[in-house]
């Protein structure tokens, strides 16, 4: 049985690939780089326990572990499990039940295979019973052996001199072309956050002081200029084919309000998955699943356009904090968790900044406080309060989640309660339309269906759909109370990201299978639609083309609230380099950068990686105040 020795490690890759994709069309250097982290494994396992048989059956059952479930996760969420995912496994787990996973026969014969194997791996008899020397030498030089492999594959030249492939922005692909274990651990050379290369504490205060002056200046000449110098949205229309950047102008400057005015209040909702997939591509549904919405585009008193977003189909987290800090993912590793890995200190940001305008600041999310850390993290943005499922006074549920009509009602009463000596900020983040949009819910029919189409052929996304338009009627009633409201108040409305529906049906859209898609095309996966109303006199703009990290910028200008120098660097970057993501960028012209292509902006891009190290690491010389004065 000494066969099964050389011949089960290998098999256990094979199998685990086969859980998702033909590895077969590896190519056959990074095949070999599989096999050897299974024999690793195993080699470890043999010295540490002393007996084969064991050593195989475990090596065995965490890959038939991890595969199956990276097999789910895959389902759950069209990319594979990365190193990260490992601190927001929590996060993930509370609304796994939610979902509908998918067993096939296909999972079932590969399991079925294994089971035959761990049988087999029981009759190997070679033990290392008492030599203790032996294998604690054995135990040291393998270990010695497995980091050496780890530090190979984080090394550019020998990644290259084996071809590994290397795109974050597909990770599905990635893995497919490398295999899990190749692409696993090249991944893990994103953790760690390397100081910009022309960093100091001092560089950074000098460019956020510039930024600073340069917006006095502009905003003296503005007021006496030409006034058709005003907030206005280039010409231009997105396609089904690319993306392209339509920035607002920056102006608005002439409106702030003094500390002595009134202070308009502020209600931001990031809406959970909330978008427009006619972006990607025309088709027809039964009915308009956001009519209220789209009225709002070119009405009295809004801003409307897309914004461009770092994540897909999760990590929603990730999403809330470029908007809160005006941080961007593009510096950060590739799927990484802000507020999971990088705020344990206070950190100056939005909440924070209207706190010290005199605002009350308010965080409200209908779901357990502790996913991706919020109880923990909220606090040290600026928020006074956090309002979670358990503390909500409104409890209607949809799916089991409290619904998005519930969640307005809450800010609403919270607005009714708050304190009259100041203005109001509430940031809710929603969750009625998670995603799990194939399982079926006593209580909820999909109203809405794609024409032509039988209803379980294209379950989720009919289902996705008729969660829009519960939405769509919820945000009216919001507007409608605000409209009567006396006191003045901005909303600002966004999704997160967009969902996860069936992949024939966006192949149907692009006009073309999904791995066949260029970057650009792919672009139109992060794009979220956002409208910024107010019931009092605003400048209006529409087709307004935005990234996440500049939102609260264009919030604070459409307020007419004085900005930090951070948020003024930010509107003088938007000019230039109106979308960063941490996957793609489009410039002032149109122009669509790639997260491999960004070398190319190094001129425009190197004062933001200085400024946002400064923000989110250097705790030690970072000055608060200047992420919070506007003086």
């Amino acid at each position: 049985m000494a066969v099964l020795i050389v011949v089960v490690p290998v098999l256990s890759y094979y199998l685990m690939e086969l859980m998702t994709h033909n590895p077969f069309e590896i190519p056959f250097q990074l095949q070999l780089l599989g096999w050897l982290f299974c024999y690793l494994l195993t080699g470890l396992l043999f010295f540490f326990t002393g007996r084969m048989n064991l050593a195989l059956i475990l090596m065995q059952l965490f890959i038939a572990v991890l595969g199956t479930v990276n097999y789910f996760v895959l389902q759950f969420r069209q990319s594979p499990i990365l190193p990260w995912d490992i601190a927001s496994a929590g996060t993930a787990l509370s609304v796994a039940d939610h979902f509908s996973f998918q067993f096939t026969a296909r999972l079932g014969g590969i399991l079925f295979a294994w089971l035959i194997m761990l049988l087999l791996s029981v009759k190997v008899s070679v033990r290392m019973k008492g030599q203790w020397k032996k294998r604690a030498a054995g135990l040291g030089l393998t270990a010695a052996l497995s980091v050496l492999y780890v530090l190979c594959l984080q090394s550019d030249s020998i990644m290259n001199a084996l071809d590994v492939y290397e795109m974050p922005f597909t990770q599905d692909y990635t893995y497919e072309q490398n295999g899990f274990f190749v692409s696993f651990l090249v991944n893990t050379k994103y953790l760690k956050v390397d100081k910009p290369e022309e960093y100091s504490p001092e560089r950074a205060e000098e460019i956020l002081e510039n930024a600073d002056n340069d917006s006095s200046e502009k905003s003296g000449s503005e007021e006496t200029g030409n006034e058709e110098a005003g907030n206005r949205a280039a010409s231009g229309s997105s396609s089904s084919a690319a993306v392209s950047a339509r920035p607002l102008s920056r102006s608005f400057s002439s409106s702030f309000v003094s500390r002595d005015e009134d202070m308009p209040n502020i209600i931001v909702v990031m809406n959970e998955a909330f978008s427009d997939l006619s972006v990607i591509g025309d088709f027809q549904a039964s009915e308009d699943y956001m009519p209220f919405f789209r009225s709002l585009y070119g009405s009295e008193n809004t801003i409307s356009g897309n914004v461009f977003v770092s994540v897909l189909g999760g990590n929603t987290a990730n999403t809330e904090f470029e908007f809160l800090t005006g941080d961007t993912m593009a510096f950060l590793p590739t799927g990484s968790i802000p507020y999971q890995q990088f705020i344990s200190d206070e950190l100056p940001a939005l909440p924070e900044l209207l706190r010290e305008y005199g605002y009350t600041t308010t965080a409200l999310h209908p779901y357990n406080s502790n996913g991706w850390r919020r109880d923990s993290v909220y606090p040290l943005l600026g928020f006074d309060d956090f309002l979670y499922n358990g503390t909500f006074h409104y409890q209607k549920r949809l799916r089991g989640y409290i619904t998005d009509e519930a969640a307005f009602q809450e800010i609403i009463r919270t607005y009714e309660e708050k304190d009259e000596e100041g203005p109001f900020f509430s940031f809710l983040v929603t969750m009625q339309n998670h995603g799990g949009y194939a399982k079926e819910w006593n209580g909820f029919e999909r109203t809405i269906t794609v024409s032509g189409r039988e209803d379980d052929e294209l379950s989720r996304i009919n289902a996705y759909l008729t969660l829009l338009k519960v939405t769509d009627d919820a945000f009216r009633d919001l507007i409608s109370y605000y409209e009567a409201v006396d006191e003045k108040t901005i909303i600002l409305m966004f999704g997160d990201h967009q969902p996860n529906v069936e992949t024939g049906f966006l192949e149907e859209l692009y006009g073309k299978d999904y791995d066949e898609l260029t970057p650009e095309e792919l672009a139109l996966r992060y794009q979220t639609p956002f409208v910024l109303w107010a019931n009092y006199d605003i400048e209006e703009a529409e087709n307004v083309d935005i990234s996440a990290n500049y939102l609260s910028t264009l919030l604070m200008d459409a307020a007419g609230l004085p900005k930090s120098a951070y948020q003024n660097f930010l509107s003088e970057l938007r000019e230039k380099l109106p979308v960063i993501t941490a996957n793609f960028a489009i410039d002032a012209d149109g122009n669509f950068y790639s997260s491999s292509e960004y070398d190319q902006l190094a001129d425009v891009l190197e004062d933001y990686e200085i400024i946002q190290y400064y923000h989110l690491f250097d705790n030690e010389h970072r000055k608060n105040e200047i992420f919070l004065s506007s003086d």
